[in-house]
């Protein structure tokens, strides 16, 4: 952030059309948005950001010198947030393990990158050095989204992975039940099943029938089991 309070960027890739196209496109977005440098290559990139400190870097995957993804694993210590923009859709689970923001696919249109510029304005505001426990880094087909823990509707165990739901988005983190519930706390998630952590909020109604509880959550059609070890939540309902 510069003295003025203004975001700061750099942006990187080695097509000189490419990084017009992106500065023309930031710049009708987020005109406050300055842009400290644009790269040509990788390792200029790494080294702008290890010298100017910007807020974010918009980075393409393949260049010369570096890749998109080996600048975001350098940046070890520095709290600049990347987002990757590229032709290549191949990359999405090590950009999500890059932990970057987003992974927003060329030619880049407009309404796409919206979306971008939207989430890291809510982002910064709300945290001007790291995405913090509110925000969630979720894998979404080819796309990287950061997603506030308020819009989660509900976590499930899936495998290695943790599967993500909310109302727009259906992805994965590479966290457990447990270090979810560990970072977010209970008194916004609980846990009702062996796989299922709810969010508090999002729980529109509880169903009975005989023994059985299972949990409407708002604007879902399917409703979650809850196991009898967690009957006890829902006693006085």
């Amino acid at each position: 952030m510069t003295d003025d309070g203004a975001p700061t960027a750099i942006l990187a890739d080695d097509e000189p059309f490419m990084r017009a196209a992106l500065r023309e496109r930031l710049t009708q977005l987020w005109p406050e948005l300055r842009l400290l440098q644009e790269c040509a290559d990788g390792i200029q990139a790494l080294q702008a950001i290890q010298r100017l400190r910007p807020q974010l870097a918009f980075l393409d995957i393949r260049m010369p010198g570096l890749t998109g993804l080996q600048v975001a694993d350098a940046l070890q210590g520095v709290n600049t947030r990347v987002v990757f923009v590229t032709a290549y859709d191949a990359h999405a689970v090590e950009a999500f393990e890059a932990q970057a923001v987003d992974y927003v696919l060329k030619p880049v249109e407009l309404p796409r990158l919206a979306k971008t510029v939207a989430r890291l304005r809510e982002a910064l505001t709300s945290s001007p050095t790291s995405p913090g426990d509110d925000w969630l880094q979720v894998a979404v087909g080819s796309q990287v989204r950061l997603l506030h823990v308020d819009d989660v509707q509900y976590f499930e165990s899936d495998s290695k992975y943790t599967r993500v739901v909310a109302a727009d988005c259906d992805g994965l983190v590479r966290l457990s039940l447990k270090e979810l519930l560990e970072r977010l706390g209970p008194a916004r998630f609980m846990q009702v099943h062996r796989s299922v952590v709810v969010n508090r909020r999002h729980v529109h109604g509880v169903h009975r029938a005989g023994e059985s509880l299972a949990l409407e959550i708002k604007g879902r059609p399917e409703r979650l089991k809850v196991s009898t070890p967690y009957h006890h939540l829902f006693k006085a309902l």
